[in-house]
């Protein structure tokens, strides 16, 4: 007896049974369908002939290669290479479609334009035994179709298996793989997809696993069949809108993300997905313009913060931007604290909040937020590096110089530690760690006068600042001369 199937959480509890061996799955709309060749659909005769199943395939595979249709990119197609290119566009071939992956075959057994109004199955076929499976090789696929219609030495039909070396996006998409032969394919074990349940798990299919028909066929036809006349408009939902900006997004495309953020939220949805709306726009906003918006983002914040009070990201976000995007610490630090009171294990909270009271000249209390994120965070380099900074504005050159080794230790080619470690060890007055220090930091690419120009008048006042003249080697270092 088949298992019934109403969940995806069901679905994967019933592969959990396929964790030994290797097994191919495929999804069909309707139980009542078999696991058969399109082709044999085109027999009005009795469909178990082998023969008659071959004389179909070897007809079709003439008519196209008589009418030029057996080239691609220049290459003559083989036998297989022909049939599936031809069963791509539609037609019905000896090839059968399976996937590797279950959820794929759970979602084909779902998809919208299948029928809803009967159950669906899923079919798992073991493949792993050579006797009844041989996998088409370099060779073997040069032969045409005649080949793999022999009967072996026990007069039986062996059954093939062919991943296709050219795959075409699709093919990736739904890691598909045919099987096809003389032979019938009986399934290991099969479940069946109850009709009341097909909507319900394509939308959990899509929210844990992306899988949607735009993912399944994401090539120029696929997307040409989903807007055909007999496909119904469906509206974007508001996750669609999301995700499409979400992708924008990371192709740099930030003013058709914003378009998409901003059709999320005037579909008004619940509080939370609103507020991911909201934030999301305010990242955009921000990459998009800098600082020239920067009081946009706080005002996409504020309306995160007043969707969800509760929720610390938003606290931290406008935080930042107060903080960085337009120096005003006293209240950067007020939302870092409403952060931590949320959140009292963000190690971000605590680093943020520490170089907001560095910036205030507070560097006891900076200290303290510093070592609190380390102790949260012990392998953030950029930790140490902002202590180290603190502990050198007080004087502590020590305590300064055991954290830029420790940034060193996490980071090893990281110029910026060697640089300023080195000019700690100037302050030391320790020349032969210093000049070490600071021929690493070039090494590693730094630009060592220019960043040396940026941060000190010149020379003489470096010195003075230092109290000792430095040996010529490291001035020359420093200066480029």
């Amino acid at each position: 007896m088949s298992t019934e199937i109403s969940t995806l959480t069901e679905f994967i509890e019933w592969t959990e049974q396929f964790s030994r061996g290797q097994y191919l799955f495929r999804g069909v709309s309707n139980e009542k369908y078999k696991i058969e060749a399109s082709a044999w659909r085109r027999l009005e005769e009795d469909n178990s002939n082998p023969t008659k199943l071959l004389k179909i395939n070897e007809e079709m595979i003439s008519d196209a290669r008589l009418q030029g249709h057996d080239l691609k990119n220049g290459q003559l197609l083989t036998d297989l290479e022909l049939l599936a290119e031809l069963q791509h566009y539609g037609a019905a071939t000896c090839l059968i479609d399976f996937t590797y992956s279950a959820q794929v075959a759970l979602w084909m057994a779902c998809r919208r334009r299948s029928k809803w109004d009967v159950n669906g199955k899923v079919f798992a076929v073991r493949i792993d035994n050579p006797v009844i499976f041989k996998k088409i090789t370099p060779a073997s696929l040069q032969e045409n179709l005649a080949y793999f219609f022999k009967t072996n030495e026990r007069r039986r039909y062996p059954l093939y298996q062919w991943q296709p070396k050219q795959q075409n996006n699709r093919i990736i998409a739904q890691q598909s793989v045919f099987l096809f032969g003389g032979a019938k394919i009986k399934a290991e074990v099969e479940c069946i997809i109850l009709k009341s349940s097909k909507e319900t798990i394509l939308t959990s299919l899509k929210k844990s696993s992306g899988i949607t028909e735009a993912r399944m066929f994401p090539d120029f036809e696929g997307f040409a069949r989903l807007r055909a006349h007999d496909r119904p408009y469906v509206e974007h939902t508001v996750q669609d809108l999301l995700v499409h900006a979400s992708e924008l997004m990371q192709e740099d495309r930030y003013d058709d993300a914003i378009l998409y953020y901003d059709a999320a939220i005037s579909l008004q949805p619940d509080d939370r997905t609103l507020a991911e709306a909201h934030y999301y726009r305010a990242n955009a906003y921000r990459r998009k313009y800098g600082i020239e918006k920067v009081d946009e983002v706080i005002k996409e914040y504020n309306k995160v913060i007043e969707l969800e009070p509760d929720n610390p990201q938003g606290y931290e976000r406008r935080g930042f931007t107060y903080l960085f995007g337009k120096g005003e610490i006293d209240l950067a630090i007020k939302d870092y604290n409403k952060m931590i009171e949320l959140d009292p294990f963000a190690a971000e909270g605590y680093a943020h909040r520490g170089f907001a009271y560095f910036g205030k000249g507070e560097m006891d209390k900076a200290i303290q937020d510093y070592t609190k994120a380390i102790k949260l965070e012990p392998n953030d380099p950029t930790d140490y590096i902002n202590r180290a900074s603190a502990y050198l504005n007080k004087g502590d050159f020590i305590l300064a110089i055991n954290d830029y080794t420790k940034a060193i230790e996490l980071k090893p080619n990281d110029s910026i530690s060697y640089y300023h470690r080195g000019l700690v060890w100037l302050r030391l007055q320790n020349w032969e760690n210093a000049k070490a220090d600071l021929l690493a930091a070039e090494y590693e690419g730094m630009d060592i006068a220019s960043l040396f120009s940026q941060e000190n008048q010149n020379l003489a006042e470096f010195e003075k600042e230092i109290g000792v003249e430095l040996p010529k080697d490291i001035a020359a270092i420093l200066t480029q001369q």
